[in-house]
């Protein structure tokens, strides 16, 4: 049972209208609001509302600048992915060249290279194991073609290091790197 009734978008509008929100362009927020949710909208508009009970708006609240800040924000994300991103791939060439010409393709595999501290959850396995299970479960999950390929051709055969690493999330190569 929900816990609220779903308004439909024009039952939105109306509620938001009835709080205190103005429109300049309202068809504009009617398509808006079918492609970006209500709820996610809420958080744009949180720090203009007058009565944070009654949920009513401060005056001279307009949806039009709730759009600017989500389209804001929505940029802003956008740029900042894109930087994570450059670093990330960066991080993952180096760690895979720089590894693999100093101990081999599968130097993931070498205990040695990294502490087996005991896992706090499991003192019987130690987190270098744990990480293993995890970046072999990346693996077998993985649907990339090339991965596909390994499988396929080497069954039962571990990955080099740039193929299995290329597929690891990045909490398991920060774990690998730590």
């Amino acid at each position: 049972m929900a816990n609220k009734t779903p308004y439909s978008i024009k039952d939105q509008i109306s509620l938001l209208k009835q709080r205190g929100m103005l429109f300049k362009d309202e068809p504009s927020a009617h398509h808006f609001l079918e492609n970006i949710s209500f709820y996610r909208f809420k958080g744009y508009w949180w720090d203009m509302q007058a009565d944070y009970t009654l949920h009513t708006f401060k005056p001279n609240t307009y949806f039009e600048d709730i759009l600017d800040r989500y389209t804001f924000d929505r940029h802003l994300r956008l740029i900042l992915f894109d930087a994570i991103e450059r670093i990330e791939i960066a991080l993952r060439t180096k760690m895979i060249y720089h590894l693999s010409m100093a101990y081999g393709g599968l130097w993931y595999l070498n205990q040695n290279l990294f502490e087996t501290t005991p896992l706090p959850s499991n003192p019987n396995i130690t987190i270098y194991q744990h990480t293993i299970l995890e970046l072999k479960t990346e693996f077998f999950r993985s649907q990339e073609i090339f991965i596909k390929d390994q499988k396929r051709r080497f069954p039962n055969q571990d990955a080099d290091a740039w193929k299995i690493m290329e597929v690891a999330s990045m909490g398991t190569l920060s774990k690998l790197f730590k």
